[in-house]
């Protein structure tokens, strides 16, 4: 649904024949998503009085597309009618809980009528200068609504077969659009390397003239929407035009699956009990565990866990004996690890499988690499949801439940005794585990970013960055890296200073232009790079572009006939110092700096040493001949 501006009326437009009826009718099941107005570099509510684009709402908010999503009547639905202003952005919290159509509908409708009466009064409210912050009540309610179906998707229904579009552009020429999926950041319960992340799913669409439906399956986008972290949808232009589009379906959507249940696992009545007698399949060789609210009690990414009683005794008593023992886990790999290693668990684990990926999937990488037989595994999960994936797709593999742990040590296929040859098994593959597992995540995200054909362009400001520098500055928060904020007279004055070096950079990649999404204050004090401050794009953020920054002004910087170089300063710079002073909301430059190795001093900031090229990033291409 979206989250009409009924304060400015409906849309005048003709609403088109072929749009009178739902395009994608055929959808059992569709999740609740509330589409709202947003800004690309969204710093609300702090860019509201800094930022030279605000135009306020009604309520407060910042008008990114003129006369905001204007409600276009159609014969059983609402349309969404959208012309883009600089920075428009469509967003929607994203969940993947299924609502069947009927209830789905009904819901709309009353939600609807309820944020209107919502928005008039947020209105009211806004005219108050203590209760401006709250004016936006309708959004607010929406928000709790999508934060319940975001819980329920973790623990109940599957995931959806695809993402359907239905887009109407009245123009004469083709509009690019960006469809983006995307871990929410702000919503994190701490920062995670990006890296450490599942992949974000990006996908250009190109809107001919007339109506142009898409339908995503379901595999683009999967490893996210199951990592069961906060997550946003995204519509942006990459038209510099500012194109206007009508919008009917923009949703995820469930055909034929059951919606109060699972898939059926034709094993589960066998294997829920493990004292039942298994007489045609082999020993197992290997068990393979999940960990949230499995090994411990909790959600790792949610605070505290703790171990359950007993599973130290178990990895000894299953080790001891010859039994492999490794891991499957949504989480942020280096977070789990550093658990397990904290409970003295993470020497007994060959091959753990931390990341976003399918379980199935995982299971049978951990398959490939010890060289065994999906029969010989094992695997326990507290999620049905996880279990009946693995069950489908792995009909080889045992599943059970957690509550099967107190008493695996009884399970008829756990036999064997303990010999000298067996306490060795283990450390046959375990070096060349640990590494290939640490790894493998890494080296998919880095080919995933090098198939991406990002470019960047580092270079002096000019006369023309000059507005978009001011943005920046006023409104970046998540990595800006001194925390501070410069009104325009000051960000004048700085970028008139002839000897004071200053750098911008712009991207793009095979997907388009991110225009220019970084500016940063360097200088060489010293054996030294200092960069004293540094503010960089969220649309960028995790691709490296810091990075490749810190090693450009190495480079810039080692130029021994260069003006601003000092006379003390005839060596290559040694180490690379950055000004981070912590905000409320600046974490993810911090976890870029610690993913960087850079250390805090005592006087603030973060530093580390440097060698030449240290710090290049290969699969960035910096400044291109042309």
């Amino acid at each position: 649904m979206f989250l009409f501006d009924n304060l400015s009326g409906k849309s005048k437009a003709q609403v088109p024949p072929e749009m009178q009826n739902d395009q994608f009718s055929n959808a059992k099941s569709r999740a609740l998503l509330s589409w709202e107005e947003h800004c690309v570099e969204c710093a609300a509510p702090a860019c509201y009085t800094t930022c030279d684009l605000y135009d306020p709402t009604p309520n407060g908010k910042c008008r990114r597309f003129a006369g905001g999503i204007m409600e276009l009547p159609a014969a059983d639905r609402s349309l969404a009618h959208i012309r883009f202003k600089k920075w428009g952005q469509l967003e929607a919290r994203g969940n993947a809980n299924p609502v069947a159509e009927r209830e789905l509908k009904g819901l709309e409708r009353g939600l609807k009528r309820l944020s209107g009466v919502l928005n008039h009064i947020g209105a009211l409210m806004g005219k108050v200068p203590a209760l401006r912050t709250r004016a936006n009540i309708a959004e607010r309610l929406q928000r709790k609504l999508n934060a319940r179906h975001f819980e329920r998707a973790k623990s109940a229904g599957s995931l959806p077969e695809r993402f359907d579009a239905e887009i109407f552009n009245p123009g004469s020429d083709i509009v690019q659009l960006q469809l983006s999926m995307v871990v929410d950041q702000t919503r994190l319960p701490h920062a995670i390397a990006m890296a450490e992340q599942p992949r974000a799913f990006r996908t250009v669409l190109e809107a001919k003239p007339g109506l142009n439906n898409y339908c995503i399956e379901a595999k683009e986008f999967a490893p996210l929407l199951s990592s069961g972290l906060p997550f946003l949808v995204q519509l942006t232009s990459g038209d510099d035009r500012l194109p206007e589009i009508i919008i009917g379906t923009l949703d995820f959507v469930w055909e034929d699956k059951a919606q109060d249940g699972y898939p059926t696992v034709a094993k589960d009545a066998q294997t829920e009990d493990p004292h039942l007698p298994i007489i045609t399949r082999p020993s197992i060789k290997c068990v393979i565990f999940d960990l949230d609210n499995t090994l411990w009690e909790g959600i790792l990414l949610e605070g505290d866990v703790q171990l359950r009683p007993g599973i130290k005794e178990l990895f000894e008593w299953l080790d001891e004996r010859g039994i492999l023992i490794s891991i499957v886990s949504k989480n942020a790999e280096s977070d789990a690890m550093q658990r397990l290693e904290a409970e003295g668990l993470s020497e007994f684990l060959l091959y753990p499988q931390i990341g976003w990926d399918a379980k199935s999937v995982a299971i049978q990488r951990i398959a490939s690499l010890i060289d065994i037989g999906l029969d010989t595994f094992l695997f326990v999960d507290d999620n049905p949801f996880e279990r009946a994936e693995v069950g489908e797709a792995l009909p080889e593999v045992e599943v059970l439940p957690e509550t099967v742990l107190p008493d695996l040590q009884n399970h008829d296929r756990l036999s064997g005794g303990v010999t000298a040859e067996s306490r060795r098994r283990r450390t046959m593959y375990q070096e060349a585990a640990l590494r290939e597992g640490a790894a493998a995540q890494f080296h998919d995200y880095r080919k995933f970013l090098a198939e991406c054909e990002i470019v960047l362009e580092i270079r002096p400001d000019a006369q023309h960055d000059f507005e978009r520098i001011a943005e920046l500055v006023q409104r970046t928060n998540q990595l800006n890296f001194s925390g501070r904020k410069y009104d325009r007279e000051t960000i004048s004055s700085i970028l008139a200073e002839p000897d004071r070096d200053r750098f911008v950079v712009t991207a793009k990649d095979r997907f388009g232009s991110y225009g220019t999404v970084g500016f940063c204050l360097a200088s060489r004090e010293g054996d030294s790079v200092v960069v004293e401050d540094f503010m960089l794009s969220c649309r960028v953020q995790g691709k490296y572009v810091e990075q490749a920054l810190f090693a450009y002004l190495a480079g810039y910087f080692d130029q021994p006939d260069d003006a601003h170089r000092s006379d003390e300063s005839d060596t290559l710079p040694k180490r690379i110092y950055v000004n981070f002073r912590p905000t409320a909301r600046n974490a993810a430059a911090l976890k870029v700096l610690e993913t960087l190795e850079f250390e805090p001093v005592d006087s603030g900031g973060f530093t580390r040493d440097i060698a030449p090229d240290e710090l290049a990033v290969d699969f960035l291409t910096v400044n291109p001949v042309e």
